[in-house]
Protein backbone atom coordinates (compact mmCIF):
# COMPACT_ATOMS: atom_id res chain seq x y z
CA UNK A 1 0.00 0.00 0.00
CA UNK A 2 2.43 2.77 -1.42
CA UNK A 3 -0.54 5.42 -1.03
CA UNK A 4 -3.22 5.46 1.65
CA UNK A 5 -6.45 6.75 -0.84
CA UNK A 6 -9.65 7.92 1.38
CA UNK A 7 -12.86 9.65 0.30
CA UNK A 8 -13.42 13.32 0.89
CA UNK A 9 -15.91 12.75 3.38
CA UNK A 10 -14.05 10.25 5.49
CA UNK A 11 -11.51 12.98 7.22
CA UNK A 12 -14.43 14.24 9.39
CA UNK A 13 -14.69 10.95 11.40
CA UNK A 14 -12.10 7.95 13.32
CA UNK A 15 -11.19 5.61 10.44
CA UNK A 16 -11.92 2.23 12.79
CA UNK A 17 -9.37 -0.08 13.53
CA UNK A 18 -11.17 -2.96 11.46
CA UNK A 19 -10.47 -0.59 8.26
CA UNK A 20 -7.66 -2.52 5.91
CA UNK A 21 -5.83 1.53 5.94
CA UNK A 22 -6.07 1.14 9.94
CA UNK A 23 -4.64 -2.15 9.60
CA UNK A 24 -1.62 -0.88 7.52
CA UNK A 25 -0.70 1.80 9.58
CA UNK A 26 -0.61 -0.51 12.73
CA UNK A 27 1.23 -3.99 11.50
CA UNK A 28 3.23 -2.75 8.55
CA UNK A 29 4.23 0.87 9.20
CA UNK A 30 3.90 1.11 12.65
CA UNK A 31 3.13 4.23 13.09
CA UNK A 32 2.28 7.00 15.66
CA UNK A 33 0.38 9.81 16.71
CA UNK A 34 1.84 13.00 14.60
CA UNK A 35 3.21 11.10 12.04
CA UNK A 36 2.76 11.46 8.43
CA UNK A 37 2.19 9.38 5.65
CA UNK A 38 1.97 9.37 1.75
CA UNK A 39 -2.27 9.52 1.26
CA UNK A 40 -4.52 10.72 -1.13
CA UNK A 41 -8.07 11.94 -1.96
CA UNK A 42 -9.69 9.52 -4.77
CA UNK A 43 -10.44 11.32 -7.83
CA UNK A 44 -8.59 14.43 -6.08
CA UNK A 45 -5.24 15.60 -4.60
CA UNK A 46 -2.16 13.64 -3.11
CA UNK A 47 -0.88 14.68 -0.16
CA UNK A 48 0.20 13.80 3.31
CA UNK A 49 -2.33 12.00 6.17
CA UNK A 50 -1.24 13.42 9.39
CA UNK A 51 -2.08 11.20 12.61
CA UNK A 52 -3.99 13.29 14.58
CA UNK A 53 -5.05 10.91 17.28
CA UNK A 54 -4.74 6.96 17.69
CA UNK A 55 -7.96 6.84 20.30
CA UNK A 56 -8.35 4.02 22.49
CA UNK A 57 -9.95 1.58 20.46
CA UNK A 58 -7.41 2.01 18.03
CA UNK A 59 -9.25 3.66 14.94
CA UNK A 60 -7.19 6.69 13.81
CA UNK A 61 -8.33 10.49 13.70
CA UNK A 62 -6.50 12.09 10.64
CA UNK A 63 -5.55 15.65 9.15
CA UNK A 64 -4.87 16.10 4.89
CA UNK A 65 -2.64 18.24 3.58
CA UNK A 66 -2.94 18.59 -0.27
CA UNK A 67 0.03 19.04 -1.99
CA UNK A 68 -0.41 18.03 -5.65
CA UNK A 69 -2.30 16.89 -8.87
CA UNK A 70 -1.87 12.93 -9.80
CA UNK A 71 -0.49 11.98 -12.35
CA UNK A 72 -2.79 12.43 -15.67
CA UNK A 73 -3.90 9.17 -17.03
CA UNK A 74 -2.29 7.15 -20.23
CA UNK A 75 -5.26 7.43 -22.94
CA UNK A 76 -5.56 4.07 -23.49
CA UNK A 77 -8.65 1.87 -23.97
CA UNK A 78 -7.99 -1.84 -23.71
CA UNK A 79 -10.97 -4.35 -24.41
CA UNK A 80 -10.05 -7.58 -23.02
CA UNK A 81 -11.58 -10.65 -23.75
CA UNK A 82 -12.90 -11.77 -20.17
CA UNK A 83 -10.59 -13.90 -18.44
CA UNK A 84 -11.65 -16.30 -15.32
CA UNK A 85 -12.70 -13.83 -12.43
CA UNK A 86 -9.06 -14.37 -10.44
CA UNK A 87 -7.23 -13.33 -13.63
CA UNK A 88 -9.51 -10.42 -14.25
CA UNK A 89 -8.98 -9.31 -10.60
CA UNK A 90 -5.47 -9.48 -11.37
CA UNK A 91 -5.49 -7.21 -14.14
CA UNK A 92 -7.63 -4.78 -12.49
CA UNK A 93 -5.25 -3.96 -10.09
CA UNK A 94 -2.29 -4.34 -12.60
CA UNK A 95 -3.60 -2.11 -15.28
CA UNK A 96 -4.97 0.27 -12.81
CA UNK A 97 -1.62 0.67 -11.25
CA UNK A 98 0.04 1.20 -14.64
CA UNK A 99 -2.56 4.13 -15.47
CA UNK A 100 -4.84 2.68 -18.20
CA UNK A 101 -7.64 5.23 -18.79
CA UNK A 102 -10.33 3.19 -19.53
CA UNK A 103 -10.89 -0.96 -19.64
CA UNK A 104 -12.92 -2.63 -21.32
CA UNK A 105 -14.05 -6.38 -20.51
CA UNK A 106 -16.39 -8.26 -23.21
CA UNK A 107 -18.21 -11.67 -23.60
CA UNK A 108 -16.33 -13.23 -26.56
CA UNK A 109 -17.65 -16.12 -29.20
CA UNK A 110 -14.90 -18.76 -27.71
CA UNK A 111 -14.82 -17.33 -24.34
CA UNK A 112 -17.28 -18.74 -21.23
CA UNK A 113 -19.80 -16.48 -20.92
CA UNK A 114 -20.52 -16.90 -16.88
CA UNK A 115 -17.46 -15.00 -16.61
CA UNK A 116 -19.06 -11.60 -16.83
CA UNK A 117 -21.79 -12.95 -14.01
CA UNK A 118 -19.03 -13.95 -11.77
CA UNK A 119 -18.99 -12.42 -7.97
CA UNK A 120 -16.18 -10.21 -9.35
CA UNK A 121 -19.10 -7.88 -11.22
CA UNK A 122 -22.33 -9.39 -9.44
CA UNK A 123 -20.68 -7.92 -5.61
CA UNK A 124 -18.65 -5.38 -7.28
CA UNK A 125 -15.67 -6.97 -5.98
CA UNK A 126 -13.89 -5.21 -9.01
CA UNK A 127 -14.08 -2.11 -7.06
CA UNK A 128 -11.41 -3.22 -4.74
CA UNK A 129 -8.99 -4.22 -6.92
CA UNK A 130 -9.17 -0.99 -8.34
CA UNK A 131 -8.16 0.95 -4.95
CA UNK A 132 -5.82 -1.74 -4.41
CA UNK A 133 -4.13 -0.64 -8.07
CA UNK A 134 -4.50 2.79 -7.40
CA UNK A 135 -2.75 2.69 -4.54
CA UNK A 136 0.36 0.52 -5.62
CA UNK A 137 0.63 3.17 -8.44
CA UNK A 138 0.64 6.03 -6.43
CA UNK A 139 -2.46 8.08 -7.74
CA UNK A 140 -6.04 9.01 -6.91
CA UNK A 141 -7.52 8.09 -10.54
CA UNK A 142 -8.86 5.44 -11.84
CA UNK A 143 -10.06 3.56 -14.92
CA UNK A 144 -13.31 3.52 -16.48
CA UNK A 145 -14.43 -0.30 -15.81
CA UNK A 146 -17.32 -1.23 -18.52
CA UNK A 147 -18.62 -4.76 -19.40
CA UNK A 148 -19.91 -5.68 -22.60
CA UNK A 149 -21.36 -9.17 -23.59
CA UNK A 150 -19.88 -9.24 -27.33
CA UNK A 151 -16.71 -7.53 -29.43
CA UNK A 152 -19.24 -5.77 -31.70
CA UNK A 153 -21.26 -3.90 -28.46
CA UNK A 154 -17.44 -3.37 -27.13
CA UNK A 155 -16.22 -1.80 -30.04
CA UNK A 156 -19.29 0.86 -30.46
CA UNK A 157 -18.06 2.61 -27.45
CA UNK A 158 -15.52 3.98 -28.56
CA UNK A 159 -14.97 7.67 -30.17
CA UNK A 160 -13.48 8.78 -33.04
CA UNK A 161 -10.19 8.88 -33.77
CA UNK A 162 -8.53 6.36 -31.83
CA UNK A 163 -5.35 4.14 -33.31
CA UNK A 164 -6.88 0.95 -33.45
CA UNK A 165 -5.16 -2.02 -32.72
CA UNK A 166 -5.94 -5.73 -32.13
CA UNK A 167 -3.61 -8.59 -30.77
CA UNK A 168 -4.38 -12.10 -32.51
CA UNK A 169 -1.47 -14.49 -33.19
CA UNK A 170 -3.40 -16.46 -36.24
CA UNK A 171 -3.24 -13.91 -39.11
CA UNK A 172 -1.05 -10.69 -37.72
CA UNK A 173 -0.50 -7.97 -40.04
CA UNK A 174 2.52 -6.42 -38.50
CA UNK A 175 4.33 -6.25 -35.13
CA UNK A 176 2.86 -4.31 -32.05
CA UNK A 177 6.34 -3.25 -31.51
CA UNK A 178 6.47 -1.30 -34.93
CA UNK A 179 2.76 0.73 -33.92
CA UNK A 180 3.19 4.41 -34.29
CA UNK A 181 0.93 6.49 -32.91
CA UNK A 182 -1.36 8.74 -35.17
CA UNK A 183 -3.55 10.09 -32.74
CA UNK A 184 -3.54 11.13 -29.44
CA UNK A 185 -5.30 8.35 -28.30
CA UNK A 186 -6.06 4.33 -28.50
CA UNK A 187 -7.77 1.52 -28.37
CA UNK A 188 -5.60 -2.15 -27.89
CA UNK A 189 -8.06 -5.02 -28.07
CA UNK A 190 -6.70 -8.83 -26.38
CA UNK A 191 -8.52 -11.40 -26.94
CA UNK A 192 -9.53 -14.47 -24.59
CA UNK A 193 -7.88 -17.43 -23.42
CA UNK A 194 -9.09 -19.10 -26.39
CA UNK A 195 -8.39 -16.42 -28.96
CA UNK A 196 -10.96 -14.94 -31.65
CA UNK A 197 -13.12 -16.60 -33.65
CA UNK A 198 -13.04 -15.43 -37.13
CA UNK A 199 -16.01 -13.55 -36.96
CA UNK A 200 -14.41 -11.78 -34.56
CA UNK A 201 -11.40 -11.14 -36.84
CA UNK A 202 -13.68 -10.41 -39.71
CA UNK A 203 -15.54 -7.49 -37.13
CA UNK A 204 -12.21 -6.21 -36.43
CA UNK A 205 -10.94 -5.74 -39.61
CA UNK A 206 -14.21 -4.03 -40.61
CA UNK A 207 -13.93 -1.69 -37.88
CA UNK A 208 -10.27 -1.17 -39.01
CA UNK A 209 -8.29 -2.64 -36.53
CA UNK A 210 -4.95 -3.25 -37.26
CA UNK A 211 -4.36 -6.60 -36.55
CA UNK A 212 -0.89 -7.25 -34.15
CA UNK A 213 1.23 -9.70 -33.13
CA UNK A 214 3.42 -9.97 -29.95
CA UNK A 215 5.67 -12.81 -31.52
CA UNK A 216 5.50 -16.32 -32.07
CA UNK A 217 4.66 -17.69 -28.72
CA UNK A 218 1.20 -18.57 -27.70
CA UNK A 219 0.76 -16.16 -24.61
CA UNK A 220 -1.76 -15.90 -21.77
CA UNK A 221 -4.57 -13.31 -22.11
CA UNK A 222 -3.16 -11.72 -18.97
CA UNK A 223 0.65 -11.80 -20.10
CA UNK A 224 -0.73 -10.33 -23.50
CA UNK A 225 -2.58 -7.36 -22.16
CA UNK A 226 0.25 -6.55 -20.32
CA UNK A 227 2.83 -7.12 -22.55
CA UNK A 228 0.99 -5.06 -24.88
CA UNK A 229 -0.04 -2.39 -23.14
CA UNK A 230 3.53 -1.55 -22.22
CA UNK A 231 4.75 -1.75 -25.53
CA UNK A 232 1.81 0.69 -26.66
CA UNK A 233 2.80 3.08 -23.42
CA UNK A 234 5.92 3.57 -25.13
CA UNK A 235 5.53 3.96 -27.76
CA UNK A 236 2.18 6.60 -27.03
CA UNK A 237 5.28 8.41 -24.48
CA UNK A 238 3.95 7.93 -21.20
CA UNK A 239 6.65 5.18 -20.15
Amino acid sequence: MNLLLFKEEEWKKPISSDDPRVKHIHSILKSKSGDSLDAGIIDGKIGKAEIKEILEDGSCLFNFTAERDSSPLCPLTLIIGTPRPPTAKRLLRDLTAAGIERIIFTGTDLGEKSYLTSRLWSKEEWKEAVLTGMAQGESTRHPLIEKFYSLYKSIDQLQNGEDLLALDNVSPELPLRSYSPQSKKCCLAIGPERGWSDREREILRDRNFSICSLGDRVLRTETAALMGTALVQAAMGYI
